[in-house]
């Protein structure tokens, strides 16, 4: 009896042992991967996970308001990030687009055309002012390349901003609802299964959509498009023509020479020391990235602009150095891509400024930390992100 009875003990306290080891690795396995739970930004029937990315400069009162409009179109994309790294191209998983919230009969008439024609890509954007360029020119680039019409909110940011070449929507969410959604595993790398839409159904896309390869077909017919608004181009070339009369005062024998203007983008702010592993340009990367250009173009001008300026001003310095400030995002973009060449650091507003410039771009070729959960977002060498003409440093 005594025997017995030890034995029950034994295997009672093996069954507690093993249930602690077996919560004790779920908590553990749970914090790892907190910060990829976010970037996937699942929206499962109202849910309120989110991610935000690092904001690119300061959105005004009215910004903010759109801002905050788009962020409640939710985006209900469900895939999974593999660890590792991994090829660059993986199976898109269907996503649901709508939530047990939505009950009402949609009264816009184009919901009908919607359902009958079967040959539309719909796109919600994510994130901030770089991100959403990124998920517009490959939504665009992807629904151009399956021969499909791409619609949007009428309440899109960019609009207010760029003249868009799409089919703008009232009632979006309504619209759309009950359409299958599709969506990489990687935020910053290709997927070439996206390029090969099966026909016969409507699609909304999903994720960041970040690599210049979904739209590199049409990529004349996005920088024509992501050509920035008269009123904010003129006050980009007053601040450019002030930027070259100080340059002037500064080096009288080159009074009458235009300098080559170098657009300079620093991003810091919240990307220093951020947990999911963005990274941010280091002082030595800019001594090496202005030395290029100052031995390539003897009659240079840098036109900077950031969001830590007290940092930059430190390590980036000289006659040859125009600091922009007090300017809102949208103004600061036009500047930068109004210069001839570009010395681009981290983040999707750097990456824009230097794709729309059109000349030369060196940039900061390490953007993650290695083994964290932003590296995994990128493919393994990093040419889904970065077009292969630039110059990393």
């Amino acid at each position: 009896m005594t025997t017995r009875h030890s034995r029950c003990n034994v295997l009672s306290t093996r069954n507690v042992l093993s249930l602690v080891v077996f919560c004790g690795f779920t908590t553990f396995m749970a914090y790892q991967w907190r910060s990829e739970l976010h970037v996937l930004h699942i929206y499962i029937n109202g849910s309120s996970l989110t991610f935000t990315p690092p904001h690119p400069a300061k959105l005004s009162t009215n910004q903010t308001a759109k801002r905050a409009a788009i962020a409640r179109t939710k985006l209900l994309a469900v895939s999974a990030i593999p660890s590792g790294n991994i090829p660059t191209t993986t199976t898109t998983q269907p996503v649901l687009t709508t939530s047990r919230s939505m009950q009402a009969v949609c009264k816009n008439r184009f919901r009908e055309e919607y359902l009958k024609k079967q040959n539309y890509l719909c796109s919600r954007p994510l994130g901030r002012f770089g991100n959403i360029m990124f998920v517009y020119a490959s939504s665009y680039g992807i629904a151009t390349y399956n021969n499909r019409t791409l619609i949007m909110d009428t309440g899109f940011l960019l609009k207010d901003y760029f003249n868009l070449n799409v089919q703008l929507v009232d009632d979006f969410e309504c619209v759309i609802r009950g359409t299958k959604g599709l969506g990489p595993r990687q935020a910053c790398a290709f997927e070439e299964s996206l390029m090969h839409i099966a026909k016969g159904e409507n699609v909304c896309l999903g994720s960041y959509l970040q690599s210049y390869k979904y739209f590199e077909h049409v990529q004349d017919s996005i920088k024509k498009q992501f050509t920035f608004k008269k009123e904010i181009n003129d006050k980009a070339m007053g601040i450019i023509n002030g930027a070259i009369n100080t340059f002037h005062k500064r080096n009288v024998t080159v009074k009458d020479t235009r300098p080559v203007l170098v657009g300079v983008h620093v991003r810091r702010g919240d990307m220093v020391k951020h947990k999911f592993g963005f990274t941010v340009a280091t002082p030595e990367y800019l001594g090496n990235a202005s030395k290029y250009y100052r031995d390539k173009y003897p009659n240079t001008l840098f036109i900077v602009c950031s969001n830590d300026m007290t940092w930059t001003k430190k390590h980036l310095v000289g006659d040859d150095v125009f600091y922009v400030e007090g300017n809102t995002f949208d103004v600061d973009m036009a500047v930068l891509v109004s210069c001839d060449h570009s010395l681009s650091t981290v983040g999707s507003f750097s990456w824009w400024a230097g794709f729309l410039a059109g000349g030369e771009v060196v940039y900061y070729q390490w953007p993650a930390l290695e083994q964290s959960g932003l590296r995994r977002h990128f493919s393994a060498d990093y040419k889904d992100f970065f077009p292969p003409s630039w110059v990393g440093m």
